[in-house]
């Protein structure tokens, strides 16, 4: 069955509540303050039953300026708006302020019913027919169905219910895919025998019982125990269904209003978010640069600064780019829409989109930064791929999907085009670059070595770990697998080389003065001279003053090939410890130290330092007793 949420709006007192009464046969104020005061406070919820196969879900949302907050948790998720006007009062400042807040939440479709038609005389009416009229021309409701009704006689409730089933056969913009799923949680309590229950509309995906789920910003991991849609039990529930999730594993004080429940990295956690903003035509209030409001996203509140990134005041009617640092984490997914609200007083100005849920910290102010937004808010998908690929802040493959709402396919698909010509770049980590980012990289690893091989002209190259560090600390990151796959990368280029221990840009070598290379010439000579007769390094250190050159010339040797390193007191010529190797090898079966010296021919204290380094090298294995070749 196809499934939509229809919203309420209007003012105070204006019959919203009596009128979904009429349409459901629910009555949504379910408080005891609500039926003492006669208005609608929280959020209510009803479902209208008809044959036409349409779960139709329905939100009552308070009308009175004091719950406006109440109001904004619940309409954000609507499929299409019932707009309220009673005809005894007309437009009055909530439904001025409700229909800017549609507005700016791009609620882009409505019917209006004009409530209590049963109070007024037929010439008031069509007066007051006449203004609504008026009223939304040019907006999102102009020449839509506007429905005269009465909830007290019945006059137009019929007539309402087959616009809303015939509103109902429209275009379903929300995505079912089941890593979607999120649910913003308008309502959480406790019930007897049953414990935790969230409810709220879900927005995209789906979820079904037994279903491991987050609950955000917190990162509260729960399992779906049961689910119901419009008072039935399920098995699964899908986006556009007003949805009742009972959960395991986690208490009623552990989620609050405004929470998440979804998938894991199905929503961005965020204190920070690059928008798009609008401030109503009709306030008489200035955002300046640095306010601080409230900001109303999906069921969550949080107070924010509004850095204004062009200019120092926002005024009615106008747009801009700015970005909102949040005092407390927010769950969101790029392209939400949001409401702001003055922080004193509090009253609604404005609202926006989020075009870039995870930004960096902007300075103001910047052409290239305007330029930026510009492709965030209204670029391809490929293009904002590029534009975040090219940020300071590194980011997945993975994580980019989750920020931008895509699937991992439609990411690939997205992306497909800038990796095939080059202009990105994935690492091994799945961490996705742009062409001019990947440059920076390589040259500032570029920069780090040169600076090495400058002040230490003997060594084959830097450290690995301290060209890690060094990396690490100039690009602002602690991940080494991200820094060891962009060196995986510039080696696979042929840029740079593995030497073991060390990394040296390809094709560098030892520049050694004519002395230096004599002198290397020599140890070389007293190596090859001395066979399986090894030579301690006390001997080798004591031809030159400068230990220094010593030990970049025995690195240099072993790097070619020319000795090797027996242990920490003793370098081997290289042919001589293959020979020491085969010997090891032609004995059939375990043999000794000593038999091993005998047949090497040589005195136990060699034999004594050959027989670990080839334990340690995987050559043989010893028992405590006897050693035996490693087939």
């Amino acid at each position: 069955m196809k499934n939509i949420i229809i919203g309420t709006a209007g003012h105070v007192d204006h019959g919203k509540t009596t009128l979904i009464k009429a349409l459901s046969g629910i009555d949504t104020d379910r408080l005891i303050e609500e039926k003492k005061r006669g208005i609608t406070i929280e959020l209510g919820f009803a479902h209208i039953p008809n044959d036409a196969g349409y779960n139709i879900g329905v939100i009552d949302v308070p009308g009175h300026e004091k719950f406006i907050k109440h109001m904004l948790a619940g309409i954000g998720g609507i499929d299409f708006v019932l707009f309220v006007v009673a005809a005894d009062e007309g437009i009055m400042p909530q439904t001025r302020e409700h229909f800017e807040i549609l507005n700016s939440l791009g609620i882009d479709d409505g019917i209006i019913a004009v409530t209590k038609t049963d109070m007024v005389e037929e010439e008031w009416l069509e007066m007051l027919l006449e203004e609504v009229n008026d009223y939304f021309k040019g907006s999102f409701l102009d020449g839509k169905p506007v429905i005269p009704v009465s909830a007290a006689t019945g006059e137009g409730i019929e007539e309402l219910r087959s616009e809303i089933i015939a509103k109902c056969d429209r275009p379903d913009k929300r995505r079912e895919e089941k890593e979607l799923f999120r649910l913003p949680v308008d309502r959480v309590f406790t019930m007897q025998g049953f414990g935790t229950v969230v409810t709220g509309t879900l927005m995209d995906g789906s979820v079904k019982v037994g279903d491991d789920i987050i609950i955000y910003p917190e990162g509260t991991k729960a399992r779906v125990r049961g689910i119901q849609t419009y008072g039935k039990d399920t098995e699964v529930a899908v986006a556009g269904q007003r949805t009742a999730i009972n959960l395991s594993g986690v208490s009623k004080e552990d989620i609050d209003r405004g929470d998440v429940a979804a998938y894991q990295d199905a929503v961005t956690v965020t204190n920070m978010i690059d928008a798009e903003i609008s401030i109503f035509s009709s306030t008489d209030k200035v955002v300046l640069n640095n306010s601080r409001v409230h900001l109303y996203c999906g069921s969550d509140e949080v107070l924010c600064k509004v850095i204004l990134l062009d200019r120092d005041a926002l005024s009615a009617g106008e747009t801009a780019y700015a970005q909102l640092r949040l005092e407390e984490p927010a769950a969101v997914r790029r392209g939400d829409r949001f409401i702001i609200r003055f922080y004193s007083p509090v009253i609604t100005v404005g609202g926006g989109r989020i075009i870039d849920a995870l930004p960096v910290k902007h300075k103001r102010n910047r052409p290239e930064i305007l330029a930026g937004m510009e492709v965030l808010s209204h670029g391809q998908v490929s293009e904002i791929i590029y534009a975040k690929a090219c940020e300071r802040r590194f980011v997945r493959q993975k994580e980019l999907a989750s920020e931008l709402g895509l699937l991992g396919h439609e990411m690939a698909a997205a992306a497909e085009d800038g990796i095939s010509s080059g202009s990105l770049i994935v690492l091994p980590d799945d961490t996705i670059v742009s062409d001019s980012k990947f440059i920076r990289l390589k040259d500032d690893t570029e920069m780090i070595i040169n600076d090495y091989h400058a002040g230490n002209p003997l060594s084959d190259g830097i450290p690995r770990q301290e060209l890690l560090s060094r990396l690490k600390e100039r690009w602002f990151t602690d991940d080494d697998r991200l820094v060891q796959a962009v060196l995986k990368h510039l080696m696979a280029q042929g840029f740079i080389e593995d030497r073991g221990k060390s990394i040296a840009i390809s094709g560098f070598s030892i520049e050694y003065t004519d002395e230096q290379k004599a002198l290397k010439a020599r140890i070389k000579e007293m190596y090859a001279g001395a066979g399986i007769e090894m030579i301690k390094n006390d001997e080798i250190f004591a031809l030159y003053k400068d230990g220094r050159i010593i030990r970049a010339i025995l690195e240099d040797l072993e790097s070619d090939g020319v000795i090797y390193k027996v242990n920490p007191s003793y370098y081997i010529d290289k042919t001589a410890w293959d020979q020491a190797v085969r010997v090891a090898g032609s004995f059939d079966d375990t043999f000794t130290l000593a038999e091993y010296r005998d047949r090497l021919g040589t005195s136990r204290k060699y034999a004594a330092e050959f027989l670990p380094a080839m334990d340690k090298a995987g050559v043989t294995v010893f028992d405590g007793e006897k050693r035996r070749v490693v087939k």
